[in-house]
């Protein structure tokens, strides 16, 4: 559930920001913005029959709270700093098999933690009018410890109406070695046990016409070290008779084994269509492939419509295809004579097709929804701003699905 994303500054959204248009070489009070605050709160839960944790079969049942801060801090005119923190809490009836054939099981990751922080910095050039930004964070889970830093540079037009962003990311992930529990023997069963990714971005956006806005973006990303996961088992076609015999199975387990090195490719495209002044038009497209074999296609549509001044209503709508990778075994497909290079059982890499349909509230009223007095800036009236929900359902043709909630409250301090 990682993924790369563009980062809010180089999305099309509903309006251009005026501020960079009116740049200033003196600051004044004015030049000092509020400091926006969103607390968000997510739950996502699922279920299906293909856990990688006991070789492609068996539960997928997982439960996901997901609180956090997303906190924008202007620091003048023309810089600013954002910071995001929270922490995820999940159990997991799948991770809770990394000990199955054991009598009295362990499994540190039926229940589990992630602590992640997150800051950028971003400035727009006062002769220029383009923007660099730099980022770093890190987060923290029982068996992976991850950080990562880097950048972007957009090469904005005088009107502001068109945009080149080059962007870059490093990421390094150290695992805790956790094997199946029949196979702690004292073999290391893989050699590395740090990830590193590597991700290289061109995006260009476009305000076409007062009605089109378009984005296209591509990306190169480079994956090495540690790619398979130390938990996820496979069965060979010698334990095809044993699927119900665990004192069989355990003899016959092997640890996934997967490429050291990936390369992924995706390609997309983003365009915003306003078909009225009430209501607008956002579709998406993107086409991936990667090295071991996987392409895919992803499409949607998002359809915001504003019921009045300060309620949005937006339905949306999500397809996914892919093929799988090469190395992709269901149970018991592999063969034990013959055996494979590489080989998962983990159905993130099956081909499959999938949905998410769903729906957005935004509430959001001209003077917000209520003021207080503000807890850190003396004098100064902070304001509770916007609530939003968002609600979806997600189905995979291999049986797994999950409905996810989300909510935001928005402030200004």
């Amino acid at each position: 559930m990682t993924g790369f994303s563009q980062t809010d500054k180089n999305s099309i959204d509903d309006r251009q920001e005026e501020s960079r248009k009116k740049v200033k070489t003196k600051k004044s009070p004015e030049d000092f913005k509020d400091t926006e605050v969103n607390f968000l709160f997510n739950y996502y839960e699922q279920d299906g029959d293909h856990s990688p944790v006991t070789g492609g079969m068996g539960t997928e049942e997982l439960d996901n709270i997901a609180p956090s801060f997303v906190v924008h801090v202007p620091i003048d005119s023309l810089s600013a700093l954002d910071l995001n923190f929270g922490v995820d809490i999940y159990s997991s009836a799948s991770t809770d098999n990394v000990d199955y054939f054991e009598i009295d099981k362990s499994s540190a990751s039926s229940m589990d933690a992630r602590i992640h922080f997150n800051a950028a910095y971003s400035h727009t050039l006062a002769n220029s009018g383009n923007a660099y930004s730099i980022l770093g964070g890190a987060s923290v889970e029982y068996d992976v410890t991850s950080f990562h830093a880097g950048g972007s540079y957009t090469f904005n037009s005088k009107d502001q109406n068109r945009s080149l962003t080059i962007d870059g990311l490093f990421m390094n992930d150290t695992w805790n070695r956790i094997y199946p529990a029949e196979l702690r023997t004292g073999t290391e069963w893989l050699k590395d046990d740090v990830r590193t990714t590597l991700k290289l971005g061109l995006s260009y956006s476009q305000v076409i016409n007062k009605r089109l806005q378009a984005l296209f973006s591509a990306e190169v990303v480079s994956q090495s070290g540690l790619l398979s996961t130390p938990f996820h088992r496979v069965f060979f076609d010698d334990a095809l008779p044993f699927a119900n015999d665990k004192n069989e199975l355990s003899s016959r387990s092997h640890v996934e084994m997967l490429d050291d090195s990936r390369l992924k490719i995706p390609i997309s495209m983003r365009w915003n269509y306003y078909l009225s002044d009430f209501v607008r038009l956002k579709t998406f497209y993107r086409f991936y492939t990667d090295s071991w074999g996987i392409s895919a296609h992803t499409a949607s549509i998002e359809l915001p419509m504003m019921v009045s001044q300060s309620f949005i209503v937006s339905p949306f709508f999500r397809y996914h295809t892919q093929t799988a990778a090469d190395d992709f075994y269901k149970f018991g497909q592999a063969s034990a004579t013959n055996t494979p290079e590489f080989y998962t059982s983990d159905y993130d890499l099956s081909d499959f097709n999938s949905y998410k349909v769903g729906i957005g509230f935004q509430y959001s009223p001209i003077m917000g929804i209520g003021k207080f007095k503000s807890p850190f800036r003396k004098g100064k009236v902070a304001q509770f701003k916007s609530i939003g929900l968002r609600a979806a359902y997600y189905d995979r043709s291999d049986g797994l699905n999950a409905m996810l909630v989300s909510l935001d409250f928005g402030f200004t301090f």
